[in-house]
């Protein structure tokens, strides 16, 4: 059995796809597997042939979103720990290990989050490169893009079929790992700017401030395995990234072409 499972979806991402396998690849922890389920009709095979823990699951008759995606994956995932990587996106060589190390004792980690820009140069860390604290809601409070890492494995854990599933997911590790857990620094997953990625579309710019109603009714509710100590502070982070949405969006509506990260980063948070 693999100790770590390492979880894509792929999306019209054939030509992406292969840098993301081979940034795993390239990792000097190898006790891993990489579970690929297809959001589509499309053959992914040949990826496979790159390394025998790849496996690439059947693809579906039409797309039914990263959520279900990812849970087909983690359905057919045999490892221990589980770390999630979209299939656009990179880590650095020493990502897994180092979480993995310092995981080990709590349960979960998180690693530093780089936001490049068009011509591949870093805009933003997440959090700030000179942050050394825990991993925390506060955190995420003020991350605005992805903020991953690697979590045990536990019994009925899913991403939920709703906009910014992986953030409510990986905000029900925190919780689950007592609300804190260790920041690794030098474990960096790259976010690469994609024209195709959903969060670009306007309908998601447009609605996601409503998708973030829904996610805060649901920790409200107690309907996502965020403790109760922690669904305060929870909440206080979907409100936030809310309230950034709609600071962008009259921002945009000014200046015809803003980008999202962009934008945040010019407010020099």
């Amino acid at each position: 059995m693999p100790a770590v499972s390492v979880i894509i979806a792929a999306l019209d991402a054939h030509d992406t796809l292969g840098a993301a396998i081979d940034s795993v690849l390239r990792q000097d922890f190898s006790d891993f597997e990489i579970v690929i389920a297809p959001d589509e009709p499309a053959d992914y095979s040949a990826f496979a042939a790159r390394d025998p823990r790849i496996r690439i699951l059947a693809g579906v008759p039409a797309p039914t979103g990263p959520g279900p995606a990812r849970n087909r994956a983690l359905a057919a995932a045999q490892g221990a720990w589980i770390a999630l990587l979209d299939a656009d996106d990179l880590w650095s060589r020493t990502y897994l290990g180092a979480l993995v190390r310092a995981a080990t004792p709590v349960g979960a980690a998180f690693g530093r989050t780089s936001v490049l820009q068009e011509n591949d140069r870093e805009l933003r860390s997440i959090p700030p490169e000179n942050y050394r604290g825990r991993a925390n809601f506060q955190v995420f409070a003020r991350a605005f893009a992805s903020f991953h890492g690697i979590a045990r494995r536990t019994p009925d854990r899913c991403w939920r079929d709703l906009f910014a599933e992986d953030v409510l997911f990986d905000m029900e590790t925190l919780s689950l790992a007592g609300g804190e857990v260790p920041y690794v620094p030098e474990a960096v997953y790259t976010l690469r700017p994609s024209a195709k990625s959903a969060t670009r579309s306007a309908s998601f710019i447009d609605n996601i401030g409503r998708h973030y109603q829904t996610i805060v009714e649901r920790i409200t509710d107690g309907r996502t395995m965020i403790g109760p100590t922690h669904r305060l502070e929870a909440v206080a982070v979907f409100e936030s990234w809310a309230a950034m949405n709609a600071s962008f969006l009259k921002a945009s509506a000014a200046t015809p072409g803003l980008k999202y990260q962009n934008y945040i980063f010019s407010l020099k948070l």
